[in-house]
């Protein structure tokens, strides 16, 4: 197999864009993540015997139907490493695992071209492959995502496109973290915004999954936009915003917390 390209660094040209489309548009062996048995039991005969993921503290924007996605996680699990980049001194990745079915990332582009690190959030689903279920999908917005390999319960590796481990004697791997970093740094996200009685709920596209609106930050502004733009009361707006999910309260919950309003639509689906 040849090797393939480096991971690159988007150009300032396009991290400009991605920014842009963004804007419109994280004892070790005692929480190590236990690796699935290579031979799985046959699939069940119907999408009611799958596993079912664990209690979410937020809501599914849509009841989406149940499938399989493997062994979950008993609690979040956070990994760090440094990989290659092809124009700048490489890529710190921080990779927090949910057991929602959910993960963070942050992404730190180091020495670039300006001399400057370059950081940039997402956040998305996961799953486990079904053919291979010690490797996982990252499915995130627009283009984030990625296959991964546990190669053993505290080591993940990022392999390419095609789910092949990548040729190369540079490290691809991302170590398991002794503390769990839920990433809560504010980043541009889109999502779907449904306010009552002054509460107001943010479902994020790449997740799916609905977070109630803070009233600290731009909250109460968001719900003040959201009266304009909707049709009736309870009709969904999707609207995209700079925010971060943040955890509160004990026991502790996620909320998103609006920090800069951006656009909205009347409602329109997620993948517009």
């Amino acid at each position: 197999m040849t090797n393939p390209p480096l991971p690159s660094r988007p150009s300032p040209s396009r991290f400009a864009s991605l920014l842009a489309a963004a804007v419109v548009a994280a004892g070790l062996a005692g929480c190590a993540i236990p690796l699935p048995d290579r031979q799985r039991t046959e699939a069940p005969s119907d999408a009611g015997a799958a596993p079912p993921p664990p209690e979410m503290q937020g809501t599914q924007v849509d009841q989406a139907p149940v499938v399989d996605r493997g062994a979950p996680l008993a609690q979040p699990q956070t990994f760090r490493g440094v990989i290659p980049c092809a124009d700048c001194a490489g890529q710190r990745i921080t990779l927090t695992l949910l057991p929602d079915w959910t993960w963070r990332m942050r992404r730190v582009y180091l020495g670039t071209r300006d001399n400057k690190d370059l950081t940039f959030i997402s956040t998305g689903r996961w799953e486990r492959l079904v053919d291979a279920p010690e490797r996982i999908r990252l499915v995130g917005d627009r283009n984030e995502g990625g296959l991964y390999e546990f190669l053993s319960p505290t080591t993940l590796r990022l392999l390419d496109q095609k789910g092949e481990p990548i040729q190369s004697a540079l490290n691809y791997s991302l170590t398991q973290q002794f503390d769990i970093d839920y990433i809560e740094e504010s980043f541009p996200m889109r999502g779907k915004v449904v306010a009552k009685d002054g509460e107001a709920t943010f479902a994020i596209c790449s997740t799916g999954k609905r977070y109630p609106v803070a009233k600290t930050g731009q909250g109460q502004a968001l719900v003040d936009a959201y009266s304009k733009l909707r049709i009736a009361p309870g009709t969904p707006v999707l609207m995209w915003i700079e925010g971060r999910i943040a955890r509160t309260g004990e026991p502790p919950r996620d909320v998103v917390v609006v920090d800069k309003l951006t656009r909205g639509m009347l409602d329109s689906p997620c993948e517009d």
